[in-house]
């Protein structure tokens, strides 16, 4: 009984001595900002952080494949029946003979009911 007695004393004892330790900084620490060393620590930060990447452009600029569905997407567009691309899909022509003013009418009609234009 007397050893556990014993042994729990040193245990509290070496804790405490611990914990006093611990509490109290070293002398040699002294805890003050001033300009100097916010200076000093934010040149030291700066220089610490990797330097930003540069701009390369768009990512998509040189890509064929992109521009050839950009292409492909603005053809399927279905336009507007009152635009100026509103014969888009549905040619005023006869055969090689291309028609245009007045006499485009018809074929502008045929767009609106056949759903070539919205």
């Amino acid at each position: 009984m007397r050893t556990f007695v014993l042994a729990a004393l040193l245990a509290a004892i070496s804790s405490a001595a611990c914990a006093s330790d611990q509490a109290q900084p070293p002398a040699s620490i002294h805890l003050r900002l001033d300009e100097d060393a916010i200076r000093k620590a934010v040149r030291e930060t700066l220089a610490e952080m990797p330097a930003p990447a540069r701009d390369r452009g768009p990512v998509l600029s040189g890509d064929p494949a992109h521009e050839k569905f950009k292409r492909q997407f603005d053809d399927a567009r279905v336009p507007g029946c009152w635009g100026p691309d509103a014969l888009k899909h549905q040619p005023a022509q006869i055969g090689p003979i291309g028609l245009g003013g007045i006499l485009a009418l018809p074929f502008w009609g045929a767009a609106i009911a056949a759903g070539k234009c919205r």
